[in-house]
């Protein structure tokens, strides 16, 4: 039996062994068998001597920041610098995983807890995080994104992990804030407990989500918090073993100096954008290239000299693992210092020079304040706009008259605000549906309702007025007032200017009474939520008497704005002894409430003093101005949402970018040209008759009747329309006695351009173009015509005058020194063209700006009481008929041997003589500042031109 089986299996294997597929399976089997050896080799027996040794490396390159070049003024003070600073950091490549086991809960929670734990660090020792989601929570518990559009989009891509908008559904398109919110709180993402308040969970999820889009790039550092304190650095490093993941770096940011009176001028840094990083790269070498996360300056100095200031980055060659944690450092480039730029301006003149602006624009403002509701006088100020200017200037907070703790006083204000817009809304939504009131028989306050409603539809795109033929009698007899809105409305839909496109309807097709039903509800609807509107509201409800002036004065102390404890002037007007008016008038005169607060007219104005012989600018200052460390480095959303916002325009450079028509300033340009051109001498005299009958129509004089005959001095001094209108008249008339227009422009525009007038003044800032007058000779003549110039480009216009015919390009900039002290620019003061008169004329026009001053403006003017001879012409220029002139004053001095021009310019300043008088108060701060105490500002320095 056992036999038999044994030859059975003896059999067997001869037969297998006689078969092929024997040899392949027992080699496949001791294959097999060397495998399994070697794994148990590689896991088992010397698993973790190979874990440790074997690591994935891939090579990366890390920029180093060099350190930004410093601006100084002309005496070494520092005006812009580097300040170390600290710098919270948090990674997502730290090992939670014995931690998160120890508490017993998911590394998730862990990193939440970290970050909820460090937040309150922060809070309690002031600081904030530098990180904040898209989306906004308000006192009700409503969400909302705080971007749109393609920025929406991303966000969108970046949270539901789509790598474009067409990969993202239907429902995650059209997600709301809330819904968003709750997807990245849940486990799908971030897992983020119930225990935390919404405010809280947004502030970890604006944390977490900014570490999470940089997960792939772990080697590089994601700041959740900039410029934190020493209190939050000490707590938060000596909580290091419970905070894992968070780091505290030391960085450098920029800061400015007397940033208020510089920022126009030096400007700030910020991140490039990728436009920015596209043009500079372009141009750039390899190595010199900026990277994406690089600060380049976006104003002022800081961008016309980036490549100066910025200096050479470094670098380091590193090697990384899969998880982009630094292994090994293989190469560094050590980084190059910015260069360092020393300007031509005197910090102390240019305090002084803003402070003097501000101080003479509050006293213009005090000169024309009237204790009335309304004035027919358009430099008259009535009380009720500056109550009205605090709320449409966003001093008072509208948003704050509602708020959970409101003062009685601003509850009581509200409620009547409510129902002040509600009977107003109700009136408007007649008028539109039912009365069709034609504007003739509207109040003033419903017709600027009327044109409110056009202007809302124009912003939003429904109407468009260009579609409009202006010819039309429609048109014609609604901007007279001689039908209502309802039947211009109808109009403008017959002429295809109303497009519903983007109102919500519930149809496709609609004739012209549906869709003006349409566009009355849709204008209704927006005013309910309009901020705008609701000024206009407030406007009328002061102007009615519904909120008073001492309503909105106690709000300026309910808001803060005012300090009830520590103003002098509270008890007097709490007690009624102080009225509204008088409280109001000594708050402006303390400047407690400045011109800038209540962007009335005038609010703004410039400066610009030069050295007549170099060009070098020692001064410019701008009014109103803002605060450029707020906006440099990480930018403070809030204040760039108030000045943006502000109606002064801040960010406005109007020393620059603001033009004007030169007024009477250009008089001494015409008298060059006269001279230079033969067509008058310094002896001639010319008799001015009130009315130029030359040329049809006829300009006038400023004098009725005229100044009789005049020589060229008597004429600048004061200011004779007449006399040049003559020279402008000679200019243009050829040698067969013709009048030829286009000769005198071409005459006018010659020495324009000699004066520097047909570009830019050279300032190494933006800069808008000059434009010289190209039409009308005679009225050209005396400044009007198209002439249009900046106080910059008039400053470089007046210092060739003081140095009789050197046209210097101004310059901000002195000299650049490199990190070594060696310097690598020095300026060199060359004229870029020169104005050949002789002796003798360039005397008669500067006798001329001299008597101006000496003969023409009162004695007990602070410009005549300085202990130096001034020389200058003052000038206006209307815009607006229903807005005061603007006021302009060119001057020089000593007038003997001049050393500094003075320009300045008051946007809508009333009369030049406060131009002059501001003029005065830099010439006694520069020459003889003993007389600042005894001489005070009136803001009524009334001079004709």
């Amino acid at each position: 039996m056992i036999r038999d089986i044994l030859e059975i299996i003896k059999e067997f294997i001869l037969e297998k062994l006689k078969s092929r597929i024997f040899y392949v399976t027992l080699i496949f089997l001791c294959l097999f068998g060397v495998l399994v050896y070697r794994l148990f080799n590689l896991q088992i027996v010397n698993g973790e001597k190979y874990q440790t040794n074997f690591q994935y490396k891939s090579l990366k390159t890390v920029s180093v920041k060099a350190t930004r070049g410093k601006i100084f003024d002309c005496n070494g003070n520092l005006l812009a610098y580097n300040e170390s600073s600290y710098n919270l950091s948090f990674t997502s490549n730290a090992d939670l995983s014995e931690a998160a086991a120890e508490k017993d809960i998911t590394e998730n929670e862990l990193r939440n807890e970290i970050v909820y734990k460090t937040i309150l660090i922060l809070e309690q020792n002031g600081d904030s995080l530098s990180v904040k989601l898209p989306i906004s929570l308000d006192a009700n518990g409503n969400m909302k994104f705080t971007i749109s559009g393609a920025q929406l989009n991303t966000f969108y891509m970046n949270v539901f992990g789509a790598s474009s908008v067409d990969d993202l559904t239907d429902k995650q398109k059209n997600a709301t804030a809330r819904e968003v919110f709750d997807y990245m709180r849940s486990d799908e993402l971030f897992n983020i407990s119930d225990e935390y308040s919404d405010a809280y969970v947004l502030k970890i999820l604006a944390v977490r989500y900014e570490v999470w889009l940089n997960r792939y790039q772990q080697y590089m550092t994601v700041d959740i918090a900039n410029n934190i304190s020493q209190q939050s650095y000490a707590a938060i490093t000596e909580n290091m073993d419970t905070l894992l993941g968070m780091d505290v770096s030391i960085e450098s940011n920029r800061v400015y100096n007397d940033a208020i009176y510089f920022s126009h001028i030096i400007g700030y840094i910020g991140n490039i954008s990728n436009e920015e990083l596209e043009e500079y790269n372009a141009k750039l070498p390899d190595n010199q290239k900026y990277s994406t996360n690089a600060m380049i300056g976006k104003l002022g100095l800081e961008q016309s000299y980036e490549e100066q200031l910025r200096g050479t980055d470094g670098s380091q060659k590193m090697y990384v693992d899969n998880m982009g944690k630094v292994l090994e450092i293989i190469d560094k480039t050590d980084t190059v210092a910015g260069n360092d730029i020393y300007l031509t301006l005197d910090t102390d003149l240019q305090k002084y020079c803003y402070n003097a602006l501000e101080k003479e624009l509050s006293a213009i403002i005090l000169t024309n304040l009237k204790n009335v509701t309304s004035s027919t006088e358009k430099d008259d100020i009535p009380i009720t706009e500056v109550y009205y200017g605090l709320f449409d200037n966003n001093i008072i907070d509208m948003k704050l008259l509602n708020a959970a703790n409101a003062t009685d006083n601003e509850k009581t204000v509200y409620n009547t605000f409510v129902s002040s817009r509600q009977y107003t809304l109700d009136n408007l939504a007649d008028i539109l549906k039912n009365s069709h009131t034609e504007l003739y028989n509207l109040s003033d306050q419903y017709k600027d309702y009327m044109e409110f409603i056009c202007e809302t539809l124009s912003d939003n795109g429904v109407y468009d007025s260009s579609a409009i033929d202006k010819d039309s009698t429609t048109y014609n007899d609604y901007i007279n007032d001689k039908i209502s809105l309802y039947e211009y409305l109808k109009y403008c839909i017959s002429q295809g200017a109303i497009n519903i496109d983007d109102i919500e309807t519930h149809s496709d097709y609609y004739d012209t009474d549906e869709i003006y039903d349409v566009v009355v509800d849709y204008v209704l609807k927006e005013f309910e939520e309009d901020t705008d509107f609701d000024k206009l509201v407030f406007k009328y409800m002061i102007l009615s008497g519904e909120i008073t002036g001492s309503q909105v004065i106690y709000l300026l102390y309910d808001q803060g704005i005012l300090n009830s404890t520590t103003d002098e002037d509270y008890d007097a007007f709490a007690s009624g002894t102080m009225g509204s008016f008088e409280f109001i008038y000594r708050k402006i005169q303390k400047l407690e409430l400045t011109p800038a607060m209540l962007a009335l007219d005038p609010c703004s104005g410039s400066i610009v003093v030069t050295d007549t012989e170099t060009g070098q600018v020692r001064a410019m200052a701008i009014y109103p101005s803002y605060d450029n460390n707020k906006l440099t480095n990480v930018i403070d959303s809030d204040y760039y949402d108030k000045i943006t916002s502000d109606k002064t325009t801040p960010m406005y450079n109007r020393a620059t970018m603001q033009r004007t028509a030169p007024g009477s300033t250009y008089k001494m340009l015409v008298s060059a040209a006269g001279l230079g051109e033969g067509v008058i001498d310094v002896g001639s005299v010319i008799t001015d008759y009130g009315t130029f009958t030359k040329i049809s129509p006829s300009p006038k004089c400023w004098l009725t009747g005229g100044h009789g005959a005049l020589g060229l001095a008597e004429a600048i001094e004061v200011s004779c329309n007449g006399f040049f209108y003559e020279v402008g008249y000679r200019l243009a008339t050829d040698s067969n006695g013709v009048y030829q227009d286009a000769q005198g422009i071409d005459k006018l525009q010659k020495y324009a351009t000699l004066f520097g007038l047909n570009r830019k003044s050279g300032v190494e800032i933006e800069e808008i173009d000059p434009h010289i007058s190209d039409s009308d000779a005679v009225r050209s003549a005396i400044g009007q015509g198209t002439n249009n110039y900046t106080p910059v480009q008039l400053s470089r216009y007046v210092t060739a005058i003081a140095n009789e015919g050197k046209c210097y390009d101004l310059t901000l900039v002195n000299e650049i020194k490199n990190v070594e002290g060696r310097t690598v620019y020095k300026n060199d003061n060359v004229p870029e063209s020169t104005i050949d008169l002789t002796d003798s004329q360039w005397s008669v026009i500067k006798q001329g700006m001299r008597l101006m001053v000496s003969d023409h403006t009162s004695s007990y003017a602070l410009i005549n009481q300085i202990n130096v001879a001034v020389a200058g012409k003052t000038g206006t220029a209307e815009e607006d008929l229903t807005r005061p002139d603007h006021a302009l004053f060119v001057s020089f001095a000593p007038y003997e041997n001049p050393e500094v021009s003075v320009t300045c310019v008051i946007p809508h300043g009333c009369t030049s003589g406060n131009a002059e008088e501001l003029a005065g108060m830099v010439y006694a701060y520069m020459y003889d500042p003993d007389k600042l105490d005894t001489v005070g500002i009136t803001g009524n320095n009334q001079i004709s031109d």
